[in-house]
């Protein structure tokens, strides 16, 4: 399996890498916008706290954490930048995933109870 870069540079250039790639690609491009996701939100948080900008607090910081994390992921196979944990290939992975999902419709269900 190519790297993750090579597989979004394909994809750009007309190429049509296979299904394989593209859905774990999909997966480790997920997990990156996670990752962005939470950095924004740690940001905003600290903004609205007036926190004086120091490491996560740090767009300057959050900045280097961004490219340094994109950098890694581009250079390795969507597996291997999921690792075990994220597989979705892997059978824990998916039964953790259905118990999660699980807990939050009961949860859901609860919070709908109490409006």
């Amino acid at each position: 399996m190519r790297a993750l870069g090579e597989i979004i540079e394909a994809s750009k250039s007309g190429e049509r890498p296979d299904y394989d790639e593209l859905r774990l690609a999909v997966c480790a491009m997920d997990a990156l916008m996670s990752f962005d996701r939470m950095a924004i939100w740690k940001l905003a948080e600290g903004e609205a706290e007036g926190k004086k900008p120091f490491m996560v607090w740090s767009a300057v910081f959050q900045r280097q954490e961004n490219f340094d994390r994109v950098k890694r992921a581009m250079a390795k196979t969507p597996r291997e930048y999921l690792g075990e944990n994220y597989d979705p290939d892997s059978p824990a992975v998916q039964e953790r995933r259905r118990a999660s999902i699980a807990m939050m419709e009961k949860f859901i269900d609860k919070a709908k109870e109490v409006v």
